[in-house]
């Protein structure tokens, strides 16, 4: 999708009614604005003709009158504002560029090239199994530091282990030499394949977008994994994924990254990569994706757990 044209501080308050109302007319929007700015209705038009003219908003008539509606969504124009923040702040230089992918912040040509071919590769991937079309080159910021990258994250005190991100749409990533349990090249895909899935299916819940980006990605080690499923290979449930976290850090801590590849691994050898494009475009439907209800989706992967890796210990599983 294009990115959205930025908004003046006036052309935010039109929207933030319009985003609300979802459709309204423009005596609507001058009556909900009336306190805050005491704007006329000529003025109030003003700005929707602006609006209409940089395609943010569409407008038809219903009995004489115009009825306005938003045509981007409110993360859309805040994700293209963030963008702009950030080549402001950290100098907007393009550093590299593929097909699909713009590189800014560090100016390190080998690391560029090194993560353009990797990311282009995984674009290929996806786009050919699941249909995936981008409508603009991904962003990628290599940081000099990580505390810059938790600074502009928002993150004062972030932790040593957030490396990578992919907050605004844009792909977030910290010095190479920090990645000690991984490549950069595994992180850069494992947030990009988010960033897809996202894309791809807003609805989507978080143990698959993080268990598909590690599945796809292969960061996750042996030795990391294995004691993961130790430790976790006496409390599992049918339960025990939903109940995960949502939020990274509790994610991480719960084993959610190896317990979450565990079920896209399940649903790899039991149903096919073709259950996993279906469950995308609709993940409430279980059925549809698996040929199974909810429940039972849930006690087959548990029972396929305890066959796995009851016994992982000593063994060679992955």
């Amino acid at each position: 999708m294009k990115t959205p044209a930025l908004l003046t501080d006036s052309e935010w308050r039109v929207m933030r009614v319009l985003w609300e109302k979802s459709t309204c007319t423009a005596a609507a929007v001058t009556a909900a604005l009336v306190d805050e700015t005491a704007w006329s209705p000529t003025t109030v038009k003003t700005f929707l003709s602006r609006l209409c003219v940089k395609g943010l908003i569409a407008f038809a008539s219903d009995h004489g009158k115009y009825l306005y509606s938003p045509a981007v969504s409110e993360r859309d124009c805040v994700v293209a504002e963030m963008k702009a923040v950030l080549n402001r702040v950290y100098g907007g230089i393009v550093r590299g560029e593929t097909d699909h992918f713009v590189f800014y912040g560090v100016d390190d040509a080998t690391l560029v090239r090194r993560l353009g071919e990797c990311l282009e590769t995984f674009h290929d991937r996806l786009a050919r199994d699941f249909g995936y079309r981008r409508g603009e080159k991904q962003i990628v910021y290599l940081y000099q530091s990580i505390h810059r990258m938790h600074s502009a994250l928002g993150l004062q005190a972030g932790p040593d282990w957030l490396r990578a991100s992919g907050d605004w749409d844009i792909l977030h990533l910290a010095p190479e030499r920090l990645f000690d349990d991984m490549t950069i090249e595994q992180a850069a895909s494992h947030v990009w394949v988010q960033i897809i899935v996202r894309d791809l299916s807003p609805q989507v819940p978080y143990w698959f977008e993080q268990g598909f980006a590690a599945y796809e990605s292969g960061w996750i080690r042996k030795d990391r994994f294995d004691r993961a499923m130790q430790r976790q290979a006496q409390r599992i449930t049918t339960k025990t994924i939903p109940n995960l976290a949502i939020r990274y850090d509790g994610f991480r801590a719960d084993d959610g990254y190896e317990l979450s590849w565990t079920i896209i691994d399940f649903i790899h050898r039991t149903f096919g990569r073709s259950a996993i494009a279906t469950f995308l475009k609709d993940p409430r439907r279980y059925d549809t994706a698996f040929g199974l209800d909810e429940t039972a989706f849930w006690v087959g992967w548990a029972e396929d757990f305890q066959k796995q890796y009851a016994s992982l210990e000593g063994s060679d599983k992955r």
